[in-house]
């Protein structure tokens, strides 16, 4: 058996034309001819004793001629995959070629996607600058005071936004109740826009026990039996809530059991930092993006449909299993998480998939092209990395990923380092 390799990187694909001589496919021939006569049934003779003529004559070789041609694709396949360390990505399309004067056959398959990579040191980047004002820190104090806020009852109060009305309502389409539509004694912050455009603004300015009548509209997104229809909600307003924030103090803060952080003064360098530290994080992620952005526009790759789909699929599967462990059907799941159906998840995870894949095979092609390779050390880095980020135990890191299922992920940031160390800033 002969077999050349013909590679189509522009598309990610690679073509295997493969030969045999009369000899070797003669060869399998009669193997698989043998198997079919020990399994012959024809009356006059014993199971498996069909002379060769009688056989041929009566079920011809149609079967043993298939047999054949599948025996030497499976076996001459798997070889040169083998033997070219070829990274296939789904299922070779097979188109025999000659079956009269020995065998040969053409495979055609999309294959992991290989390049050259180019441009990618010394891009132009700009890191966005942090800067903290007094006004930040205030609006964060005003924020976490708010976390600690207490509702009170504004008794004979008059509803304003930012209030909370707790209310019964009855909706209405066509003039019949709609399933779904109805509650009692719900507790709504208006201006939190959790309701259809325009039901909130209606509510300002009711009192307490007041009834009304809101006309709205339901968006044209909205689920599919409601979608841009007008409909009416009956209103029955009990009580009018506000926030009522803690007073800002040393006991307050206190009270928040922050360590070394005891005065409002105190607190306020607290908030300052952590906002600093969060902006500065945005803005390496930012910074990092943006080269990452660069370096995969000066390289494009073309990915078979199959990788993507793969991981899609993989995707899918885990959701599904987590659904399954919560008891409930797939699509409920999705739903709460504002996904309409398993298609739209599938089309809503195909351009972040796309683009990972993409990243993957540049990055890599990167780290062969400078031969960069992970020390002992890089290991300890990146696992120290992993455990900050999900403030985790080193010791339970390292156990959770070992170092086989890393070790690439590991590259492609240490790559990525490299990368980011060239930047013209």
């Amino acid at each position: 058996m002969k077999y050349t390799v013909k590679k189509i990187l522009e598309e990610s694909r690679v073509e295997i034309k493969f030969t045999f001589t009369q000899e070797e496919y003669d060869e399998v021939y009669e193997k698989e001819l043998a198997k079919e006569m020990a399994k012959a049934e024809l009356k006059g003779f014993r199971k498996g004793k069909v002379p060769r003529t009688m056989f041929l004559k009566h079920f011809g070789d149609y079967k043993v001629h298939n047999e054949t041609m599948n025996a030497l694709i499976n076996s001459s396949y798997a070889t040169a995959i083998n033997e070219k360390k070829i990274e296939v990505v789904e299922m070779a399309d097979v188109e025999p070629l000659e079956v009269k004067k020995g065998f040969s056959y053409l495979a055609k398959v999309h294959v992991y996607p290989t390049i050259t990579a180019k441009d990618y040191l010394g891009v132009e980047a700009k890191k966005e600058e942090v800067n903290v004002t007094d006004e930040d820190v205030e609006a964060e104090v005003k924020r976490n005071l708010g976390l600690h806020a207490e509702m009170e009852v504004v008794e004979g109060g008059t509803l304003e936004k930012g209030m909370t009305a707790v209310f019964d309502y009855k909706g209405f389409t066509d003039g019949k109740e709609f399933e779904g539509g109805s509650a009692e004694n719900y507790e709504l912050e208006i201006g939190s826009g959790r309701f259809i455009p325009g039901f909130e603004d209606q509510m300002v300015g009711m009192k307490e026990n007041e009834e009304k009548t809101i006309k709205v509209k339901f968006p044209d997104e909205y689920a599919k039996e409601l979608a841009g229809k007008d409909a009416e909600f009956k209103i029955t307003l009990h009580e009018v809530k506000q926030k009522v924030l803690p007073e800002l103090d040393d006991e307050f803060v206190n009270e928040l059991n922050i360590e070394e952080v005891k005065t409002v003064d105190q607190y306020k360098e607290y908030l300052k930092n952590r906002l600093v530290a969060d902006r500065e994080e945005a803005s390496d992620n930012k910074f990092k993006d943006d080269v990452i952005k660069v370096v995969l526009d000066n390289n494009p790759v073309v990915i078979p449909d199959a990788m993507i789909q793969n991981d899609i699929d993989r995707r899918v599967k885990n959701v599904e299993d987590t659904a399954k462990g919560y008891g409930i059907p797939v699509d409920m799941l999705l739903k709460y998480q504002g996904v309409e159906s398993l298609d739209q998840y599938r089309e809503l995870l195909k351009p972040g998939v796309t683009d990972e894949i993409h990243y993957q095979v540049v990055f890599e092609a990167i780290a062969k092209q400078e031969k960069i390779k992970l020390s002992a050390s890089d290991y300890d880095k990146f696992y120290k990395k992993v455990a900050d980020s999900e403030k985790a135990a080193l010791k339970d890191i390292k156990a959770k990923y070992p170092k086989e299922n890393v070790k690439n992920y590991f590259l492609l940031e240490k790559t990525l380092e490299f990368v980011l160390d060239s930047v013209k800033k």
